[in-house]
């Protein structure tokens, strides 16, 4: 019933509440003006809650070339309106034509706009320390020159303000905040400054204020200062509040253009590194693996020697066939010679086409038989380098998430720490707290800022090795996909972590079942067969050698009188012209051992591999149930360290309260910050294990998921539901 009469009581009260119409004036119609507008709707609702009036914003004014007088003279014109608010960063100064009866706030004021103020003008402002702001450019290596820029500030007050700025070193240049300034500062390599409400004007700035905090603070001034105007309480017409927060931003593409680049010190001082949105073409996880098994160096290498492979096979086949070659003999005559006859020539040259045909060679056969094996172990070689291939660049390509997550949680835990330090500052000047708190949380700061860098440099290094797997340029930087995006493409993860434990039946199945799968795939194994097999074939071709001949068949078509001392026919028997056909037997019956040692050395060499292929089967079949255990330790890891996360996390925001409120010592603010970050920590290293696992184990499988068809993929998990039902 209480609550019944409450909101009967609201609503009679809003009922007859008067609306006052509001107009404001802002800088343009972008969407900083549309949250201008929501923040002071906001304000104002909050501010005249219980009062008589209802403010309402009925007419908005766009500036089209920065005068604000237009806009107070046209809202002027409206006789509803009531009060104007000038939520604009363009220059206050020449202001008039203020009517007695409205009300007229400028929240965005830096430096005192003087005593002449209009009563009914609500002029809201901060005074600016500069030496505060830039004394960390002085950090910066070969910077002399600075340029500030702010808006809402008179020529007088900007003329003080430079006066009264000292940076040892560096000359301070203070200047109107507009984007032909920014530019120019770009321009002439010197950075820039921006202290400004207008989210415009960031993108052009070397660094700046984040001025958001104070925007809304602001608008909550003026708009409470409405309320007392119209409830007739007292209004102080000039407020001065205090200066904004050091929350300073850098944008790295402004950075880069002018070649000053923030060193460790200056990025202590920072809040945030602004980066263009979108700057970094999406590279998904299957695009890069489809990159790789096209453009990968040594894959593309693997893959030429299967050619090589394939001609070699050619060229032993080749000996099988017909043999053509054309023959010239030349002999020359002494003339000591008892032959020589005085008046004939003494040299000639006998010329004859040889045609081979080799009928059968075990030699040859043998050779042809072991190319290939070699042929078809160098396209197992190109299957293992292809699932090398894919684990290398998927687990790289996993280890740049897992490292950007922890990068998130670093810089989530240095954001806590400077808010924290911000908290122990106040309490430090007020009189709640030591000096020692502000040390010691300084040095975490910096300790923070420390492990951020090394998350970046580790992150810079592996898309370094990413780049070189999918033969990219080196500096080549992307966006990701999350993590809940790459985990619907493993099909090992879930289906074997779910639901089995250590030591289980359905355990033992599954370890059966992929060691017998990887045996089965493994293609370094299939190359150890094709060795074994061509060692076996050798020593085969090497017992028969003094058993089975090599018989050639051979034919010379002989032409003589090219160049003869006796001229054609002239052994007056035969023609200079014939044919000369013949097989060829060859057999070696005594070889001086080379056959029986050559054998004993081929039979020592398998024997060699036999002990080499048991020892791989024996090191793959270990491997694959390492994996497969780490595999289900990391998903009961993943999700206990899962509930120790946000344990800590809540842990952390009582503590981090009470810390603020004052009632608990730093010491347990700090325990329960460290004991965050390391849980947050574990739990994004534990899940991304996870995925690691499961790609090691399909790799040591032999199959990748990422390459799978759809129907190999049920085949596979049909095998394993299979396996599980005996």
């Amino acid at each position: 019933m209480g609550k019944i009469l409450f909101l009967l009581f609201i609503f009679n009260f809003s009922l007859f509440a008067k609306t006052l119409d509001v107009g404001v004036i802002l800088e343009n119609h972008s969407q900083c003006s549309e949250t201008a507008l929501e923040i002071l709707k906001d304000e104002l609702n909050k501010n005249f809650a219980g009062t008589n009036f209802s403010p309402k914003i009925t007419e908005k004014f766009y500036l089209t070339n920065h005068n604000i007088q237009d806009g107070i003279n046209k809202l002027n014109k409206n006789p509803k309106i009531d009060g104007v608010f000038i939520l604009t960063c363009a220059p206050l100064e020449n202001i008039s034509n203020l009517q007695q009866n409205k009300f007229y706030s400028m929240p965005l004021g830096f430096g005192d706009k003087g005593n002449n103020t209009p009563k009914n003008l609500n002029y809201i402002y901060s005074n600016l320390d500069l030496n505060n702001y830039l004394m960390p450019f002085k950090e910066l290596t070969g910077v002399t020159e600075v340029d500030v820029l702010i808006s809402n500030m008179n020529s007088s007050n900007l003329k003080k303000l430079a006066q009264s700025t000292n940076v040892p070193g560096i000359k301070v240049n203070v200047l109107k905040s507009t984007k032909e300034n920014l530019l120019n500062a770009i321009d002439k390599k010197v950075p820039s400054f921006l202290i400004d409400f207008n989210e415009e004007l960031k993108p052009y700035a070397y660094s700046g204020l984040n001025l958001n905090k104070e925007f809304r603070k602001r608008l909550r001034a003026a708009s409470l200062n409405y309320m007392f105007f119209k409830t007739k309480k007292d209004m102080s017409t000039i407020v001065e509040v205090n200066a904004p927060i050091k929350d300073i931003y850098l944008n790295s593409e402004v950075a880069t253009k002018i070649d000053i680049y923030p060193n460790l010190i200056f990025l202590q001082d920072l809040s945030q590194v602004n980066t263009p949105e979108m700057a970094n073409p999406k590279l998904t996880l299957k695009n890069a693996v489809n990159r790789a098994l096209n453009s990968n160096l040594d894959l593309l290498q693997v893959r030429q020697n299967i050619m090589t492979s394939y001609y070699n096979v050619k060229v032993t086949n080749s000996k099988r066939l017909p043999q053509l070659s054309a023959n010239a003999d030349y002999s020359a005559l002494d003339d000591r010679s008892p032959n020589f006859k005085q008046g004939y020539p003494t040299n000639s040259v006998a010329s004859y086409l040889q045609l081979s045909q080799v009928i059968f060679s075990d030699q040859i056969n043998a050779s042809v038989y072991i190319d290939k094996l070699s042929l078809d172990s160098n396209r197992k070689a190109f299957e293992q380098q292809k699932l090398a291939t894919i684990y290398y660049v998927a687990s790289t390509y996993v280890n740049i998430l897992q490292l950007k997550a922890q990068l998130a949680i670093q810089a989530s835990n240095y954001d806590l720490l400077r808010e924290t330090l911000n908290v122990a500052k106040i309490n430090y000047n007020v009189g709640a707290g030591g000096l020692q708190d502000v040390y010691r949380l300084q040095s975490n700061v910096a300790g923070a800022l420390s492990d951020i860098s090394s998350v970046k440099g580790e992150i810079r290094s592996q898309e370094i090795y990413l780049n070189n797997l999918l033969n990219y340029p080196e500096g080549n930087t992307y966006t990701y996909e999350t993590l809940d995006e790459l985990a619907p493409y493993f099909l090992l993860s879930e289906n074997l972590g779910k639901n089995f434990t250590f030591g289980s039946e359905k355990s033992k199945k599954i370890e059966s079942f992929l060691v017998n799968g990887a045996l089965t795939n493994s293609n370094s194994l299939k190359q150890l067969d094709n060795t074994i097999k061509s060692k076996e074939r050798e020593l085969t071709s090497n017992n028969r050698e003094r058993f089975i001949p090599t018989i050639t068949a051979s034919g010379n078509y002989y032409k003589n009188n090219v160049v003869t001392p006796w001229g054609k026919n002239s052994n007056g028997d035969f023609p200079d012209e014939y044919w000369q056909a013949g097989i060829n037997v060859s057999l070696p019956l005594i070889s001086g051992g080379e056959i029986y040692y050559n054998g004993q050395a081929i039979k020592s060499e398998l024997k060699a591999l036999e002990f080499n292929k048991l020892s791989s089967q024996n090191q793959l079949a270990q491997e694959v149930l390492q994996t497969y255990t780490n595999l289900l330790t990391n998903f009961v890891q993943s999700y206990t360290t899962k509930i120790s996360s946000d344990v800590a996390k809540k842990n952390l925001d009582i503590v981090t309260n009470l810390y603020t409120e004052g009632t608990t010592t730093l010491t347990d603010f700090l325990s329960a910050q460290n004991n965050t970050l390391s849980q947050e920590l574990n739990h994004v290293i534990e899940n991304f294990n996870l995925i690691n696992s499961t790609l090691k184990l399909e790799y040591l499988y032999g199959k990748s998921s990422l390459t799978m068809e759809p129907s190999e993929r049920k085949v596979l998990l049909l095998k394993l539901q299979q396996e599980l039902d005996n």
